[in-house]
């Protein structure tokens, strides 16, 4: 095999596949990413930026490993991600996008449809984040395979002399992708989350505002089933850029996803884009198609949404293997990169509303 040119434009997965103590050098860095469907499209710069890291040391690490035939000594400084602090008004800048993912029904497929977005907007080169906001029912841990309790730092922005006010770290998955959620605050994923109301609505707050998150492309929230508290929550508190709508092709579904799309009229905030989830499956033997829920009604959703059509998912038992397994992020699939392009295009096509002072 050829060798490889090691510079801030080398294709991470062009060198590992010539260079294989690459992958050993990266995993220091905390690019441990090396052999999923991200980094198909990545260069060691780009990586770098998600991850939150200079790419001049990764480089001159690899360029050593080359030489020497073992990872060298990393620096600390060289593996930490810069971090800006938050602040109410800082904050909003940030996220260029904030996109929730709703659908008033349960069990249609909002957090694999949060996950798959995630994937492919990060192998467009964008840096994402997720807020699990399903307090009582968190599934994006499980999907990339994340069970380590988020970290508490102390506020770098508060000035010395004052009490640092602790804020939650984000967990960090393979590809750098960003995540929050209630199964990070334990280290059992099947404890129990007895909150009412007004407590789950506190804790997507603190989600938003008391974490340090860094500077991201897209901020992507998987909401939970109905049009109660905690979609109320991040629709009415949030600087919302547009809501994504999941379906599948059942009309009992239809009719209560047309009730999430009537709410979030109802409160001014739009809606980006449909995407129906478990809409058809192709046989592996004979590659028929099969309606196996019945006709699809995505157009119909999405006529009253006044949104287009993301996105069809099919069934596809290679999925569900990945997500079960906590490697959604291995999925190379054009299925992915078509569904974040066409949400990057939705929302590059509407105006970016004014930012409002926040009332949490």
């Amino acid at each position: 095999m050829p060798l490889v040119d090691i510079t801030p434009q080398t294709n991470i997965r062009e060198l590992v596949e010539a260079l294989p103590i690459a992958a050993d050098v990266l995993a220091e860095f905390g690019l441990a990413c090396s052999g999923c469907g991200v980094n198909k499209y990545e260069t060691i710069s780009a990586g770098a930026k998600a991850h939150g890291l200079r790419a001049e040391p990764i480089v001159a690490a690899l360029a050593q490993a080359r030489l020497s035939g073992r990872v060298p000594t990393i620096m600390n400084e060289d593996r930490v991600p810069a971090r800006r602090a938050p602040g109410e008004f800082a904050r909003r800048a940030k996220f260029t996008y904030v996109v929730p993912v709703m659908s008033g029904k349960g069990g249609v497929g909002k957090s694999l449809t949060t996950g798959l977005l995630a994937v492919g907007l990060r192998r467009a080169g964008k840096r994402v984040g997720i807020l699990d906001a399903d307090i009582t029912g968190p599934s994006i841990p499980r999907l990339f395979g994340l069970r380590t309790p988020l970290a508490i730092e102390s506020d770098p922005s508060v000035p010395a002399g004052q009490a640092p006010k602790p804020l939650m770290v984000p967990a960090r998955s393979r590809s750098a992708i960003e995540i929050v959620s209630s199964n990070l605050l334990t280290d059992k994923e099947d404890t129990a989350m007895i909150w009412r109301g007004p407590i789950l609505s506190g804790v997507i707050r603190q989600f938003y505002e008391q974490v340090l998150w860094s500077d991201l492309d897209v901020l992507l929230i998987d909401l939970p089933p109905g049009t109660s508290d905690a979609p109320l929550t991040v629709l009415q508190s949030l600087d919302i850029d547009g809501v994504v709508l999941v379906t599948m092709p059942q009309r009992l579904a239809t009719m209560i996803v047309r009730k999430a799309a009537n709410l979030i009229h109802q409160l001014k905030k739009p809606i980006v884009g449909v995407v129906e989830n478990m809409s058809y499956f192709v046989a592996p033997d004979t590659g028929k198609r099969y309606d196996v829920f019945g006709p699809s009604y995505a157009d119909e959703v999405a006529e009253l949404a006044q949104a287009p059509v993301l996105a069809r998912l099919p069934i596809d038992p290679r999925i569900v293997e990945l997500a079960d397994t906590g490697r959604i992020e291995e999925i190379d699939d054009p299925v992915v990169d078509l569904l974040a392009g066409r949400l990057t295009e939705a929302l590059a096509a509407r105006p970016k509303p004014k930012q409002m002072i926040s009332i949490i």
